[in-house]
This record gives C-alpha cells, structure tokens and sequence, in this order.
C-alpha cells in the first residue's frame, strides 16, 4: 500500500530500474539493458544500409544504437532499425540447419549441412554438368559477403545460374543504366540529396521507406523537393511541389519534358556534342508527345509540365531519385531510360548533386550486381567483352577459360528450370 501510494504521489521515482551508468562506447546507458559488448552490423531492412551497433548481454542481442561514424545515418536509425534486435530473438526463427529426412525436415548440425550440401552439389555437377546447379541470392548480404559468394559461384561452382533479389526489384533500373550509360552503376549517392537545388522525387516515398534518407534531404537548406507520384503520401506533405500523376504515366511524362526542353531550345548542346549518340533519333521519337497530348495522358496541365521543364534547366544541379513505383512500373526499363535522357540532354549528371539515382530497395541489392551475377561479371564488366574478362582474369588471378562468358539464367528462369527437373 505504501508502495502504491508513492507511486501515485510521486516519491517512488523507480530508481534502480531506470539507472543509469557509463558504457564506453555510447555514454551513458540504461543499466537494465547495459551489454557486455557492442557488435558492429549494418541494418538489414530497406535500401539504405544504415550502420549499427547490436548490444549483446549474457549471450543475448539486447539493445540496438546508430553508429555515429557511419555517414549515411550518423548515429539515427529509424523505428525498424531500432527494433531490430528483437527479431533475433523471435521464437519463429529458425536457428539450426535442417536436412529433410523420410519426408521430414530434421534439426542437423553445421558439419552436417556442410557435408551434406557439398556432396551433394559435386554428385549432381558430376552427372548433369555445373549448369545444373543455379545460385539464388538476397538483398541483404555485407559487399564482402556478395564478393565471396560471387567468386564461389562464378569460379568455383562454375554456373553461370546466379541470380538474386536485385533482379526482382531493380530489373528496370540495371537494364535502363545499360541501354542509356552502357553500364549498370548508380551515378550519384545520397551525398548528392544534401548538395542539390532541385529534387525530383518520382515514385519515391522515401519518408515511409527509406526514413533516414530524408535526413540528408534536410540537410540541404537550398533544396527544392518535387514529387511526382499518383500516391498523397508523407514524402508528398514535404515536398515544395507535389504532381500527382495518372499511374503507369511516368514514361508518357518524362518523354513530355524531353519535348518541351528541345522545343524551346534549353538543351546543353555542348554537353550533348560530347557525351552522347542518337540525338536525332531522340528527337524524332518525341514528336509522338507535344505538351498537349502528354497532359491527356498523365492529367498534368500544360502549364505545370512547361513549369517542371522549366525548373529542371534552371536549377545548376538536378538529382532524381526514385523507387519501385518507376521499377515495378509499366514499360519501367523505358522509364528510366526516359529519366536519364533528361539529365543527358540538360547535363545534369556526373557532377555533384546532379544525376538520375535509383534508390535501390534492400539495403545491398546493388551488391549482388557489383560482385557478379547473371547479368555481368564483377565490375560491372559486360559478358562478351574480351577485354574485360582478360582483366578481371588477371585481377583475380584464374584462367580465363573458367570464367563464363555469356549470361545464365535470371531469378525467374532459374524457378522455372527448377520446375522442368533441370
């Protein structure tokens, strides 16, 4: 009763449950959740690979901090990376390989697995060739885990079957930086947000979904943000200007601002001369989209679509990023090709704060590019290229005949081979 009634007084401050003390890593800590050690580890959950650190006590993940001298959350994380740690201890994980026996999945020990997954890897090489076995990967591995696993599969297994999640989410975004740049590497950063006047932001909501982006966004006092996006979501309520576009539009739109930048004669000429090809070809195709029948396709009014051409000139450095909305979109390859052509013709890009971005979905997706996969050898190095599989040859010091020299399956190819007992 007494207890109670300081409680509710206001005595009873609950001072050994809330104390604190040092921790030599952070400061001042909560003893209940003070950790033994601190484990270094990146975030797992969308695109934007936030550090942390993971605090460990008796054996147990107990706690979850931003690392301060990570540069892309500067000690932040949002509410899913502060949670993160308790997935880790969530009862409907699995903890323990398991290896189907009679029909059932049985808990196996590591060497078990090991033993069990390399003998079986070699029989089946051995009877239907190194083919036979394909690779599927996730978005989520460390860069030095992709670089591993990329070698494994490439030169060690020998199949050229290795696919993984980028495939599904960023497809368009790999064959758009291809088809327009010839190569599938991002041209700007999240550095880029902080240093640019003008944000164009297109099937982004990077306030729900990629979080601590936005503080990069806010970092930079001279930003305007422009979203475009069919969806009034939170990344809409900070923009400057909000264009909410007709869905599965966006191609007819950015085909739209092309127009109007050539019409009235806003294009980099100098740039253009020395960067690019097609030109032309561009300009011809565009005659399918004047203004007026851009804005009865994506509901934008003419004025508003001369206003965002204009605006994207006029501002000395341009940064677009976006998401899924333009990836998993209609004709989304098309799209980003679009999107680039922009920054091509203006000549905002490869420079800071300029260039078009695709703001990838899992937090490493772009490893499994990076490293060698299906679409390419490490390096972004294009299969059929002669002159870059002698060098990367070199670099990894391997015979050049083991390293493969055209494309295998992708994600879906390989389920389907799968399916057909290949």
């Amino acid at each position: 009763m007494i207890s109670k009634l300081k409680d509710f007084l206001g005595f009873d401050i609950k001072e050994e449950k809330y104390k604190l003390s040092h921790d030599e890593t952070f400061g001042m800590i909560a003893d209940a959740k003070k950790p033994d050690k601190w484990v270094f580890s990146t975030c797992g959950y969308c695109g934007v690979g936030c550090g942390l650190y993971i605090g460990v006590k008796d054996g147990k993940a107990v706690y979850t901090k931003g690392n301060p001298k990570h540069f892309v959350n500067q000690g932040t994380l949002c509410p899913k990376g502060l949670s993160e740690h308790q997935m880790l201890n969530s009862p409907h994980r699995i903890q323990t390989p398991l290896i189907k026996q009679n029909g059932e999945l049985k808990p196996a020990t590591w060497d078990e697995a090991f033993t069990k997954v390399s003998s079986e890897f070699k029989r089946i090489q051995k009877e239907h060739g190194n083919k036979a076995v394909a690779v599927i990967g996730t978005g989520q591995f460390l860069t030095e885990e992709f670089y591993t696993l990329g070698k494994f599969v490439q030169l060690g297994l020998r199949t050229n079957n290795y696919d993984g999640n980028t495939t599904l989410c960023m497809a368009s975004a790999v064959m758009g930086y291809k088809q327009s740049l010839g190569s599938d590497g991002s041209t700007s950063s999240y550095e880029d947000f902080a240093l640019a006047d003008t944000i164009f932001l297109v099937g982004a909501n990077i306030a729900d979904n990629h979080p601590i982006l936005t503080l990069h966004v806010n970092k930079n006092p001279k930003k305007k943000v422009i979203v475009i996006d069919p969806r009034a979501s939170k990344t809409s309520q900070m923009a400057d200007v909000y264009v909410p576009v007709k869905p599965r539009t966006d191609l007819a739109l950015y085909n739209g601002l092309a127009y109007i930048v050539m019409e009235q004669g806003w294009e980099d000429e100098g740039y253009i001369k020395a960067n690019t090809n097609g030109y032309k070809e561009l300009k011809k195709h565009l005659q399918d989209y004047p203004p007026q029948e851009v804005a009865n396709i994506t509901g934008i009014d003419v004025k508003t679509l001369y206003e965002l051409a204009r605006e994207f000139v006029s501002s000395k450095s341009v940064i677009t990023g976006w998401t899924m909305g333009v990836n998993q979109s209609f004709m989304g390859t098309d799209t980003v090709s679009a999107i680039i052509n922009l920054h091509l013709l203006t000549g905002h890009i490869g420079r800071e704060g300029t260039g078009p971005f695709s703001i990838t979905g899992q937090c490493n997706a772009m490893g499994t590019r990076e490293t060698g996969f299906t679409s390419s050898l490490p390096g972004y190095r294009n299969f059929g290229d002669e002159k870059a599989l002698k060098e990367y040859a070199e670099i990894v010091n391997v015979p050049q005949e083991i390293i493969p020299r055209e494309r295998g399956y992708k994600y879906a190819e390989i389920i389907d081979a799968i399916d057909r007992g290949e």
